[in-house]
């Protein structure tokens, strides 16, 4: 390329997320550290990307600054200081590191869990001060009792590992992890939050900071669990109620409480957790969850990396507010994805024709194919859920829908959304989707042969059989004899010729469906002239041919 990418680098990373940016021939790094608002939003204007740590807030203001800007990467697991509906909107990726220092948080926990059950900092600041007062730090054993780990991805999956070595119990809540990663940890995966946290003698949070675990340990939370529990947090600040937990900690419903996160940094003079009564049960570092020198190298190393790859339009992963990464989808995976935007698009259009704009969008997944992925977390859709979302919105919007915004233009039209799962009935592996209009529902059922070829099986209540591709002509009509030597006789005389034809009819109806995959296009006047002289009662046209 003629230009490099500008990379502004705002805050102290690994050297070896420098020294990638320093190695790229294609590439002019700017290190700016300390800037004020005004500075960064000034420098913000002219590059293509900026890698942050937790200390440079990317709001509003700055991303629509950045008009140039493709990427902002995060040296570090949590993004709450990048406004991601507004850098989504905007198109821009962002990344994050997610993997680099899951080893560090999870040693600093196990660290936090020992210190408070064992009273390790209290006992060292006593014999600084010139004490030996042995019997005052008596502790307790993590062996034999019951840890709840609350959120099962990879830090929560490691203090598993870690706490069952220690002759630990572990159960976990988590509703957005499979049954068989519960199973791979031997761990007891609980349905209930509430009735988990009254079992168990230590708890630990390891969930990122969202709408839904805002407050999540908050008073009548802590009330629910077993009076002497220990609770540690080295995951986000703002997931429990800090008042709250002093308040229990003080009354000894809860023995003793360890975080290294807080809902506002650095902590003010009054925080509740400064407090003296409560300083013997109570551990609190200043978020160094990631400070190792091996977790800093890498993080940095990681988001930088996949910077560079997006920069250059090349495979990347960790992209925080993409839904799902296509590339990791393998090849069924992606003709279902690939599916499910088919059927989207065509959902739409028989809404449209109902004269009548979804309100509702639910997305039914059967078979095998579908058991072994999770959701995503920050959507909490499955790719084909999403897909399906950008099939409808292509019909109104066009196709300048991308996966990473179908779920918030969904969201700003207050399309309702939600997924099941169930076990596969006739085909091995389905896909349903209904959409609820204010007159009617319309309903699709589709699944992909054996031969790898997508397959529409139901419109409604009438069981069909095409393939939905190229240009496709679907009808409702009057079942009676000579309709569709009518309906080839206006498409012949408009020398539109009929590549596939599909009828589908229902018991006890005197009305049929049929599907019509066409070469060359049609207009108003005949789709006027269909209904018309066709006996149809309605017809819609859909352009498959840009879904792949």
């Amino acid at each position: 390329m003629s230009e490099k990418w500008k990379v502004l680098v705002t805050e102290k990373v690994g050297e070896a997320g420098l020294d990638i940016f320093r190695a790229a021939q294609d590439v002019e790094l700017e290190v700016a550290l300390e800037l004020t608002e005004e500075e960064l939003i000034e420098k913000l204007a002219g590059v293509d990307a900026i890698l942050t740590r937790s200390g440079t807030t990317m709001d509003a203001a700055k991303i629509e600054a950045g008009k140039k800007l493709k990427v902002i990467g995060r040296a570090g697991v949590g993004v709450d200081n990048i406004d991601l509906p507004v850098a989504s909107r905007r198109g821009i990726i962002v990344i994050n590191a997610p993997s680099g220092n899951t080893l560090a948080a999870t040693e600093l926990t196990m660290a936090n869990m020992l210190a408070v059950v064992r009273k390790v900092p209290q006992a060292c600041t006593s014999l600084h001060e010139g004490k030996w007062d042995r019997g005052k730090f008596t502790g307790r054993q993590l062996s034999g009792k019951t840890l709840l780990v609350i959120g099962l991805g990879r830090i929560g999956g490691e203090v598993a590992k870690r706490a069952r070595a220690f002759g630990m119990e572990v159960i976990a809540y988590d509703p957005y992890i499979p049954q068989k990663r519960a199973d791979s940890l031997n761990v007891e995966l609980m349905s209930d939050l509430e009735g988990a946290v009254s079992l168990a003698d230590m708890v630990t949070i390891h969930t990122p900071l969202t709408e839904e675990t805002k407050n999540m340990i908050d008073a009548a939370m802590l009330r629910a669990f077993k009076h002497g529990a220990y609770l540690v947090n080295c995951a986000r600040g703002g997931i429990v109620d800090e008042a709250a937990v002093a308040e229990a900690v003080r009354e000894e419903r809860l023995y003793g409480f360890a975080t290294d996160v807080f809902s506002e940094e650095p902590l003010s003079a009054d925080h509740p957790f400064l407090a003296e009564d409560i300083a013997d049960r109570i551990v609190i570092t200043p978020h160094i969850g990631a400070n190792t020198i091996e977790a800093q190298s890498e993080v940095a190393r990681i988001a930088a990396w996949n910077m560079l790859m997006v920069l250059r339009g090349e495979p990347y992963n960790h992209a925080v507010n993409l839904p799902f990464m296509e590339q990791s989808l393998n090849g069924d995976q992606r003709m279902y994805l690939n599916l499910a935007r088919k059927l989207g698009l065509l959902a739409a259009r028989l809404a449209q024709v109902r004269g009548s704009a979804a309100h509702k969008c639910h997305v039914t997944l059967r078979g095998a194919l579908f058991d072994d992925e999770e959701k995503c977390v920050a959507n909490k859709l499955r790719p084909y859920t999403i897909a399906v979302l950008k099939g409808m919105l292509e019909v109104s919007i066009g196709t300048s829908v991308t996966y990473m915004i179908a779920p918030l233009l969904a969201k700003d039209r207050h399309i309702s959304i939600d997924e099941s799962y169930g076990e596969p009935r006739t085909y091995k592996n389905t896909i349903e989707v209904e959409l609820e209009t204010a007159k009617g529902p319309v309903s699709l059922l589709a699944t992909i042969t054996e031969e790898g070829r997508q397959r529409i099986v139901r419109v409604n209540d009438y069981w069909v059989d095409f393939v939905p591709g190229g240009k496709l002509l679907i009808f409702q009509n009057h079942d009676r004899p000579g309709v569709i030597g009518k309906i080839g006789s206006i498409l012949g005389a408009a020398k539109v010729n009929i590549a596939s034809f599909a009828l589908g009819r229902k018991d006890g109806s005197g009305l049929a469906l049929g599907a019509l995959e066409i070469d060359g296009d049609i207009d108003d006047n005949l789709n006027q002239e269909l209904v018309k002289n066709g006996d149809m009662l309605w017809v819609a046209t859909v352009d498959f041919t840009k879904a792949g």
